[in-house]
């Protein structure tokens, strides 16, 4: 027998939101705000399925009131995807409202983000706009990579796919050189990058207060025009078994104080006295080995995760600009079981085109202009987050689009593809999604009452080759249903084939393959 594709959590019953089983349904009716709204995209990092407590299916562990409370003024949309299984083709793609394999980035190293290609901030500008990014940034390198060159007025952040959570400064990086030379490179620590290229140290700190520190400062600018601010937090991406001491405390999770000086560094801290960094990396990044504590830690990351959302909600009240403001809070791309993620009931983790890599959380909150307190079953992408914007805030809503607005109420009319690459691809319309599958097998974990981790018995696997899911009554993808009805399997490959043949091939970027 097969292990279990997720690993098995309580399941919280009741939500917090009283109206949690209300259904937005086409007919809602959406309000036109007033003036150019102010926008504040949260954009969380391999944030798992399950992992928010208003939701039905919500593990017991798991408590997120700013989230629940960011959920309850607005709706939460139930089958929303971004747009790849991974981070950096994932943003790309929601930045730009298109597939980014319109111009050759299907996976990493792929494509980068060109400066031709339109963006959200760029578009904004025109009208007045003052724009903000802050934390990750990560676009697979290659052309247009600085944010700077995408329509955003300044920059805090880094150039990664990751970034250490409290090993922020010169000193740091440093005391890594000193170890092995270029060893800071590969742990991706050290200080970070303001504007296009000065360099900030913190002592002490944690990325995910700093990034909220900087978007409550920049919310409570006098500002005199509207503003559009992009928070793209680190949190919760590996190494989530590094934290913030003081989270980690409240979830039970050991961490020793770090010491850039002393002789032997002990885990969480990598030391490259004593191992070579993939090894490391494959260890502790990609569950060879199982963290006892790495629940917990992840909880803590989650922890810090859900205080700066609530940070950011408290700016903006304080302000009295919440009702004027569209808040978007997504994830890049599914949880991954590398940091415990649970994406319960879906199938699947990040890197996969199965469910769980690329169903993702997603709320749009905006009061008294968006309906509040609900959940839609309608099909929704990251994609169509721009031309939401566009709706919002006045812009011509551009025929080069691959999203569709979200406030007219109408039920999406196109379908929504993926693809790795020739052999990895999905594309769902309606109920069906037609995956061809590589497969996957890799190993897990277990969870005792305690919430301490075991390595699992079994890996946990997922089917390859042709399978045709109905993934509204399957969420969990148990049934293929290609021998049933291939009548759907030939429609929707007829129309995987279409898309495919007005996308670019992939194209390498000349950036490291990283994970």
């Amino acid at each position: 027998m097969k292990a279990a594709l997720i690993p098995q959590f309580p399941v919280l019953l009741a939500s917090i939101i009283s109206t949690c089983s209300s259904v937005l349904h086409a007919e809602t009716k959406v309000s036109q705000p007033a003036e150019k709204p102010n926008i504040v995209i949260l954009l969380a990092d391999d944030m798992g399925y399950a992992d928010m407590s208003f939701l039905p299916q919500s593990p017991k562990d798991v408590n997120t009131p700013n989230i629940d409370r960011l959920a309850q003024t607005g709706t939460y949309y139930r089958h929303a995807y971004g747009t790849a299984a991974i981070c950096s083709p994932a943003r790309v793609g929601f930045i730009t409202g298109r597939y980014q394999q319109r111009w050759g980035n299907y996976w990493y190293s792929q494509g980068g983000l060109p400066k031709e290609e339109p963006t959200i901030p760029k578009a904004l500008k025109p009208l007045g706009y003052a724009t903000f990014k802050i934390g990750k940034n990560h676009t697979n390198g290659g052309t247009g990579a600085h944010p700077l060159d995408h329509g955003f007025d300044d920059f805090l952040g880094f150039f990664h796919h990751t970034w250490d959570y409290i090993r922020l400064s010169e000193e740091d990086t440093t005391a890594y050189n000193a170890r092995r030379k270029g060893s800071a490179a590969t742990a991706t620590i050290g200080a970070l990058i303001r504007g296009r290229d000065t360099r900030v140290s913190y002592e002490n700190r944690y990325t995910t207060d700093i990034f909220a520190e900087e978007a409550v400062k920049f919310i409570k600018r006098d500002h005199k025009s509207p503003f559009y601010l992009q928070l793209s937090f680190n949190a919760v991406h590996h190494p989530t078994y590094i934290g913030k001491p003081e989270y980690l405390e409240k979830f039970g999770a050991p961490q020793p104080k770090w010491d850039r000086d002393a002789d032997s560094w002990e885990f969480p801290f990598w030391d490259p006295k004593k191992i070579g960094w993939q090894k490391w990396h494959q260890q502790w990044g990609h569950l060879k080995s199982v963290d006892p504590y790495g629940r917990k830690r992840y909880l803590a990351c989650v922890h810090g995760l859900d205080l700066a959302v609530g940070r950011v909600l408290d700016a903006l009240e304080e302000k009295g600009l919440r009702k004027n403001t569209l808040v978007v809070f997504i994830s890049d791309n599914g949880g991954t079981i590398n940091t415990y993620a649970n994406n319960t009931p879906l199938a699947g983790y990040k890197y996969m085109n199965g469910e769980g890599g690329i169903r993702i959380p997603m709320i749009l909150s905006m009061p008294g202009t968006l309906p509040e307190g609900s959940m839609s079953d309608d099909l929704a992408s990251t994609l169509d987050i721009f031309p939401t914007i566009a709706d919002l805030s006045g812009l011509k809503k551009s025929d080069l689009f691959d999203g569709e607005s979200l406030i007219d109420g109408t039920p999406r009319s196109a379908e929504l593809h993926w693809e790795k690459n020739g052999n990895d691809w999905a594309v769902r319309k309606g109920k069906w999604k037609l995956h061809r599958s590589s497969g996957w097998n890799h190993s897990t974990y277990t969870l005792d009452d305690k919430n301490m981790a075991s390595p699992a018995k079994e890996n946990v696997t997922y089917p390859k080759g042709l399978l045709l899911y109905n993934v509204v009554d399957d969420p969990g993808c148990t049934t293929n249903l290609a021998d049933k009805h291939p009548e759907v399997v030939a429609m929707l490959l007829e129309l995987h084939n279409k898309w495919r043949a007005q996308m670019a091939k992939p194209k390498r970027s000349g950036s490291l393959h990283i994970r």
